[in-house]
Formats: C-alpha cells, structure tokens, sequence
C-alpha cells in the first residue's frame, strides 16, 4: 500500500470518527463531543487535500490542508477542557498558528523536508497540551487518564522521530520518502488505542454521571435523601478531634403551601432553589446540605459543639428572611424553622438524629416559625435569636454577644 492510499484510509476513519461524535453531541449536546468531532472532521478534510497533491493548487494542499489539520488538533484540545469542564482557553490555536507563522518564512515554506518538520513540530506542541491536560486532573478515571497520556506520548515521539529523518534525509515528496511510513504507522497504532481508550473515558464519565444523578435533587442541585445518608456515613469515619460532634440541621420553609397556592407553583421551585443555594453556600467548607423532600432540607456536619451548630443554623436561617426572592411579578420573602441534634462522630445513629431534630423543628414551629430550635438532651429549647431580642437599638455586636452568652446557658444545661 502507497502512502497516498494510506492518506486516504486514515481521512476516511477520521471523517467517520467525525461523524460517530457529532451524532452523540446531537443526542446529549455535550460540548465536547462537538469539539472532537469538528476536530477530525478538519483533520480528515485537511488529510484528503494533502494525498490530492498534483491535482489541485500547491496553495490549498499545502498551506490550507496543513491549517485544518493542526486547527483539528486544536479543538481536540478544546474538547479535552470541556470534558474537563475547564473553559476554552486561546492556547488551542498555538499548533494552527505555529504553521501559519512559519509559511511566511521563505526557507520553511519552499522547501518539502523543512514543511514536514514543522508540521510535525506543531502537532506535537498539540499533543504536549494534551498530555498536560490528561495529567493535571486527579479526579476519577486517573488511570484511564494516564493511558490515554502515554498513547499520546507514544504519537508525539513518533511525530519528533519523523521531523528529525524527514529533515536529515532531505526528502522532497511524501511518496519519495524512504521514511514515509513512519508518517502513518504509529499514527493508526495510536489512533486505534487512543479511541479504545476514550471510549473508556466517556463509559467511565457516564458511570460518575449516573452515580451523581443517584445522589442529586433533580430541581435543586443539592443532594438528596440517599445523598445525605452517604456523606452522614462518611462523616462518622472522618477524624476530627477539634469537631468530634455531628450535627443534624433540620430545615423546613415556613408557609410553603400557602406560597404555591398563592404565586404558583414555578414560583415555589424558585424558593426551594433559591434556599438550596443559601444553604449550600453556607455548608461549604463545613459539611453538606440537601433537600430531604418536599420543602423539608438538611444540614450534616461536623462540629466542636452545640453554639457552632445553632450558629450556623441561624445563620442560614437569617439570610434567607432577608432575602428577597424575585419570580415572575412576585417578590416573595420566606422564612424557615429549624431543628438540631447532635451527637458524638463514633457513636451517632443517623435515624435518631432524625428523629430528634424532628423534634426540635416541631419546637421551633410551635413556638411561632422562624426559629431554630435545638435538643439539649432532655427536650428540646428555641435558640436566642439576635433578630427577636427587643433589644434593636442595641449594636449587632452586643446582640450577637447576647445570643451567644444564652446559648453557652443552654449548653450547660445539656450537658447535665
């Protein structure tokens, strides 16, 4: 087999590559599947118009063929970034430019040997970028990640070997060369290992997907009942001793009903997403918040005692009454009631916790809504809270040093 027809065979399973990705992008309109596919689609373009050298313009076989096939490279790199969920930086085009740039340099561009060699130079800068990109992530699929990385190591040294012989042997065509195989033989070894190998990726990234869909409130975002229970799981195992407590924040939106009877329905998932983010922006760091149904949400999370706890609870519970919330032509101001349990990392059950900070919620409702209400071990007791205290023309400070003296009062009295 010629090389010319070796050209042809290798476009002809780009273009097919092209076609397979593009159909899952239509499919799942993710955006890497686009990229990659748009990426061999210009590669398998580019290659046709290099193997038809002869009989179409020296300009558009050369010049024009070589571009697209290294701007294919560049939205490989594309598609690796937005697999990785990382934005489209400008480096994509370096390999694209790299030639551009030496076209306009006279002993580059109108000699054969020298073109093939900065041809191959460019890709393999691609191919440097995207064995970076493969190696800097430590998420899942690691080892996967680093198999594709060395396929692709594999290519970049064949793409080095091929400029440095092309160069010393002073080829003039493709045909002529007495190294013209080393143009395609490690690049459809690699090419076959490399698919194998992204097609494990992609199996392996639909799996994480599945497993997060497995956790995740669709209408929130934030984890949902199964997905509390895990990381309540993990918790236990944590070792803190400076927060050898886990608390449970029970959360439930006050007059819920009545906002959906009132504004609508569309406008009470825009309160429940609106808490969700709230609550998730307050837990980061700290722990983990998800919506256990309905509009009941909660907290689980490490704590070095009952004050942390219930400050944070408050704190949740502050921000989101003095938050207006924006849906359609209503302004909806909501508050939440909240209950607490705790109990030592080593020894905590999880549905006694439930059942306890249920407890504590029923407290905080009885006693008025919007309150949180924690168990002091022998019942439960509402929080002091800085925005209920009679005490406004008084400094938030001195408000705060109140709260906290009482709830320090109510500590001793569970610890008894």
């Amino acid at each position: 087999m010629d090389i010319l027809t070796g050209l042809m065979i290798w476009a002809a399973e780009a273009l097919t590559l092209a076609v397979l990705l593009c159909s899952r992008w239509y499919y799942e309109r993710d955006r890497f599947y686009l990229s990659w596919g748009s990426g061999f689609a210009l590669h398998g373009i580019g290659v046709i118009l290099v193997a038809l050298r002869g009989d179409i313009p020296d300009f558009v076989s050369i010049q024009i063929a070589n571009t697209l096939v290294l701007a294919g490279v560049g939205l490989w790199i594309a598609g690796l970034l937005q697999f990785d969920r990382k934005p489209v930086e400008a480096y994509i085009a370096i390999p694209a430019l790299l030639w551009v740039a030496g076209m306009f340099l006279y002993p580059i561009r109108e000699n054969f040997a020298h073109r093939v060699a900065l041809h191959n130079v460019a890709t393999m800068v691609g191919h440097a970028i995207m064995i970076y990109i493969l190696l800097r992530n430590h998420g899942a699929s690691k080892m996967t990640r680093r198999v594709l990385a060395a396929f692709i190591s594999v290519q970049f040294c064949a793409n080095g070997v091929v400029a440095v012989l092309v160069v010393a042997g002073e080829a003039k065509t493709i045909g002529a060369s007495p190294h013209s195989a080393w143009l395609l033989f490690p690049a459809a070894v690699c090419l076959i290992a490399i698919v194998m190998t992204g097609a494990k990726l992609l199996t392996e990234r639909s799996e994480e997907k599945l497993k997060t869909l497995a956790v995740t409130d669709p209408l929130t975002g934030v984890l949902n009942r199964r997905g509390l229970i895990d990381e309540f799981h993990a918790l236990r195992k944590l070792v803190n001793e400076e927060k050898p407590l886990i608390a449970f924040l029970h959360f439930d939106l006050d007059s819920f009903k009545q906002i959906n009877d009132r504004c609508g329905h569309q406008a009470g998932d825009t309160v429940l997403i609106a808490f969700s983010q709230v609550g998730q922006t307050s837990m980061r760091g700290r722990g983990f918040f998800g919506r256990m149904g309905g509009e009941e949400f909660a907290s689980i999370l490490r704590v070095g005692d009952m004050i942390e706890a219930a400050s944070i609870a408050e704190a949740i519970r502050l921000t989101l009454k003095r938050q207006t919330i924006v849906t359609g032509e209503h302004n909806i101001t909501v508050t939440v009631s909240a209950g607490i349990a705790l109990a030592a990392a080593e020894t905590a059950d999880l549905d006694l916790l439930l059942s306890t900070a249920d407890r504590a919620l029923y407290t905080a409702k009885d006693g008025g809504r919007d309150r949180t209400a924690i168990d002091t071990g022998t019942d439960a007791s509402v929080v002091p809270a800085v925005d209920r205290q009679g005490e406004d023309e008084a400094p938030t400070d001195v408000r705060a040093s109140h709260q906290v003296a009482a709830l320090k009062r109510m500590a001793s009295l569970g610890k008894r």
